[in-house]
């Protein structure tokens, strides 16, 4: 076997699937929906740490929007003289420019992760790779929150995932200015997170598993509740 594939089976993979099943069989009601929520809810918590960390550098970049402008103005027309500066700036006040791509780095691994298991990993063949702890049922029940076919795309539930993914986004991350090379390439990403990415889930709901969009929906609901508490705890 590949050791990158074993490396991200034994990682990813294999836990995410038995934490599903977990969640499944020890709720109160075996229902796979309501398992996909408490697994969200735990990713989320766990991964807390690192995107409070990048959305602090992101919000730390926004307050240097002044600096940021007075550099623009003051090196007009040299590309190279901005940049060095923006740099020595960003390292004066420790702050990450590419902290949005930290965002996107942390989620990613583990959204393909979840793709393979809601893809595969619903096959009771691979209850086989349960953990001896985890209780294995006879199979798992696709249809979610007692209405919702799991294995099939959704295009109603790609609206809600798409519109809290914008949210939660707007609420959680400010643009760069536009100056080097490396800050417009921030400004980029920074654009691509707020929306590309809403369109793409808005557009992949309707060919992927709903188990997919669900994921994504709770990841930003619970976000945007993360966001909002934390403001109230600053004022």
């Amino acid at each position: 076997m590949n050791p990158f594939y074993s490396l991200y089976s034994e990682a990813l993979y294999r836990p995410l699937l038995n934490g599903l099943v977990w969640f499944y069989t020890e709720l109160p009601v075996e229902d796979l929906g309501l398992a996909i929520v408490a697994l969200t809810v735990t990713i989320r918590l766990i991964l807390t740490p690192i995107l409070w960390k990048a959305q602090k550098a992101q919000k730390s970049l926004a307050a240097l929007q002044p600096e940021i402008k007075k550099i623009q103005d003051g090196v007009k027309g040299d590309r190279e003289a901005q940049g060095k500066a923006l740099m020595e700036l960003y390292k004066k006040y420790k702050v990450n420019p590419f902290s949005g791509c930290l965002l996107m780095a942390v989620q990613l691994p583990v959204l393909i992760a979840l793709f393979h298991v809601f893809q595969a990993g619903l096959d009771p063949a691979e209850l086989s790779r349960l953990y001896s702890f985890v209780s294995r049922p006879d199979a798992l029940n696709t249809t979610g929150f007692g209405f919702l076919d799991l294995t099939k795309g959704n295009i109603f539930l790609g609206v809600v995932a798409a519109a809290a993914q914008y949210l939660q986004t707007k609420l959680t991350v400010s643009a760069p200015a536009p100056s080097s090379d490396r800050a417009d390439f921030a400004k980029i990403m920074q654009w691509q997170t707020t929306y590309l990415f809403p369109a793409l889930i808005l557009v992949w709901s309707y060919t992927l598993p709903a188990a997919l969009t669900v994921y994504w929906t709770v990841m930003s609901v619970f976000g945007i509740v993360q966001e909002v508490i934390m403001r109230r705890i600053k004022k």
